[in-house]
């Protein structure tokens, strides 16, 4: 008897726990086959994959009965579904097209309500938690015209990845960055990968945990509006996005005037060869040091308030509301048969393993 009521627990708990993964939905930086392979991987560790009629019914069905603490959903595609994220006029995607610097011609989604009244927010404001992984988390949409296209959410300020999320955007670059990322947690090891997409976060914000056991202990507390980093790395060719954030008095910020204050900015001195950091076109941070010295150096060729030179987080935990938005993984993961791959067939089965491995440790979807 007591066996039976351990099987009725564990098919509770991991039916509770969700992989979206939908071939008739857009995609960014996770290829088609390295997302199947992954969904099929957490499908036989006992998740649930649903596609995105199903994802939707259960995030209405979480809201309504207000029940969403015990659920998680793990995007194997990233570009969030309009179906969820419902902020889009369905009938007419567009605003007027805007034309840009170049003679780019950018359609701007047209935006009929706050994110905060969308499906996929409501879910995680209500305690529901989601993992993240691959491009910008609602840097796309998709487009509900043709779902298999995307919207770039990115143009509009009320939806920027800024405004979701309150994280600074890093831009590295593939030629001279990423630099790798590295676990900061004692107990869980998320491996080494490359960070194309790190972020910043005010400081004061930020707690450095060691152990996944006081991460639990945390979000159980006082884990209000706080990052955890579980990955961090050390940007040394990037760009912010955005740079310049209008509000809706007509100011603008310049995120280069607090990028000092929020930023853990690792100190250098000028006493190897070769040290050398230098400001390139507006906006771009790039910095390259000498090898074979302990000390790393830095001679500063741009004015010494804008940190060229500092610490990012590439995997993170960010309590919003009641829930968890879990971000893992910032590049691309493609196999071969998605063209031009990033990863093996293994690497992408690793990454299920890593993803149940925190979500069993954060108490949640206990494993086979």
């Amino acid at each position: 008897m007591k066996s039976i009521f351990i099987i009725l627990e564990h098919i509770l708990v991991m039916g509770n726990c969700l992989v979206y993964y939908d071939n008739h939905r857009a995609t960014s930086w996770i290829g088609d086959v390295a997302g199947e392979v992954l969904a099929s991987e957490l499908e036989k560790g006992g998740f649930e994959k649903v596609n995105v009629d199903e994802l939707k019914s259960t995030l209405e069905e979480t809201i309504k009965k207000s029940d969403a603490k015990g659920y998680v959903v793990i995007f194997a595609r990233d570009v969030v579904p309009h179906d969820v994220f419902d902020i889009v006029n369905e009938n007419n995607p567009f605003t007027i097209s805007n034309i840009i610097p170049n003679n780019i011609t950018l359609k701007i989604p047209n935006i009929i309500k706050s994110p905060g009244n969308s499906r996929l927010i409501k879910f995680i404001y209500n305690g529901g938690t989601v993992v993240w992984l691959g491009d910008i988390p609602f840097w796309y949409v998709t487009n509900p015209r043709n779902a298999e296209d995307r919207l770039d959410l990115w143009s509009h300020n009320a939806v920027n990845p800024f405004t979701m999320l309150g994280t600074i955007q890093i831009f590295t670059y593939p030629n001279t960055s990423p630099q790798p990322a590295i676990s900061m947690l004692e107990d869980l090891e998320l491996g080494v990968y490359p960070s194309n997409r790190p972020v910043l976060y005010p400081q004061n914000y930020i707690n450095y945990i060691q152990k996944t056991e006081d991460i639990t202990r945390e979000i159980v507390s006082t884990c209000d509006s706080k990052l955890i980093p579980l990955t961090r790395t050390f940007v040394v060719t990037g760009i912010l996005n955005p740079w310049h954030l209008p509000l809706p008095n007509r100011q603008v910020i310049d995120m280069f005037e607090i990028l000092n204050r929020v930023t853990k900015v690792t100190a250098v001195e000028s006493t190897a060869k070769k040290g050398k950091v230098e400001l390139g076109i507006p906006k771009i941070i790039s910095g390259t040091y000498g090898r074979g010295m302990e000390k790393q150096v830095i001679a500063e060729t741009i004015p010494s308030k804008v940190p060229v030179y500092f610490e990012a987080y590439s995997s993170w935990i960010r309590c919003i509301g009641k829930g968890l938005f879990i971000r893992l993984f910032d590049y691309e993961i493609k196999l071969d048969m998605d063209g031009n791959a990033t990863v093996t067939e293994d690497e992408v089965k690793n990454m299920a393993r890593k993803i149940r491995e925190l979500l069993e440790k954060l108490s949640k979807c206990k494993g086979n």
